[in-house]
């Protein structure tokens, strides 16, 4: 796994060096390497680059903060587009309505014991695994892609062009590395210049490849064999995973 970026927003100073025992020891434990910064507001976490946000994984927020509570904050966070997972921790009930109404992962009450602490940061890591990214320099800045997202990935010229199903990136790399670096599971190769999502795959008819959008490729003779055999894997895979 990558490193973690985790970010801590609490307005008090004992709440805090709680949460960074609790990081540490869960860290260590997992062998996690990850990078923890600590705010004691919204209004100083927000004051960080766009990016450096974005780029966030885990946010760990106190609900009763003065001025701008951590409801307040989780939904800046989302106007902002993040991905990354909201875990909220208070000494009370008010605001669960409010936390999942903008879908936090998880929402902890204090006084925060290890136990409990240890069974949200296991649920968000087994989701992280599951739903693997991508860091991509899009325009002279950073930007993560989350591989769930991607349909497809096409070579042109020197670009790599990163098809999803809400739009599209280009970026700097050959199909061959980002098939050795982050495709070799989820994704297939169908010909030079084109990978694919095994899951957006509906259907092969002789070599055309259909996705479940309806658009078409073309697969190259010479991975027309190693394509329908690892599409028919897949779906066989898939089939025992449901049952």
């Amino acid at each position: 796994m990558d490193k973690l970026r985790i970010a801590v927003c609490d307005d008090e100073i004992v709440q805090q060096k709680l949460i960074q025992a609790l990081l540490q020891k869960y860290l260590t434990e997992n062998n996690i390497l990850a990078e923890v910064k600590f705010y004691t507001s919204g209004q100083e976490y927000l004051k960080e680059k766009k990016s450096e946000i974005l780029e966030t994984d885990i946010f760990l927020l106190d609900i009763f903060m003065p001025e701008m509570n951590g409801i307040d904050i989780g939904k800046e966070l989302k106007n902002l587009g993040v991905q990354g997972k909201i875990i909220f921790i208070t000494g009370g009930n008010d605001y669960i309505t409010e936390a999942f109404e903008i879908k936090a992962f998880s929402y902890i009450q204090k006084p925060v014991e290890y136990e409990k602490f240890v069974k949200v940061m296991n649920s968000v890591i087994a989701g992280f695994e599951k739903h693997r990214y991508m860091d991509v320099v899009v325009d002279r800045e950073k930007q993560r892609i989350y591989l769930d997202d991607v349909e497809y990935v096409e070579t042109l010229g020197r670009r790599l062009v990163i098809y999803m199903k809400d739009g599209e990136v280009e970026t700097y790399l050959s199909v061959k590395n980002f098939m050795d670096e982050y495709g070799e599971d989820d994704f297939i190769q169908i010909s030079r210049y084109v990978a694919v999502s095994k899951s957006r795959i509906q259907r092969i008819v002789g070599r055309s490849l259909y996705l479940i959008n309806g658009r078409e490729l073309s697969i190259s003779e010479k991975y027309l064999a190693t394509t329908k055999k690892l599409h028919i894997a897949y779906i066989h895979t898939k089939k025992v995973a449901t049952v």
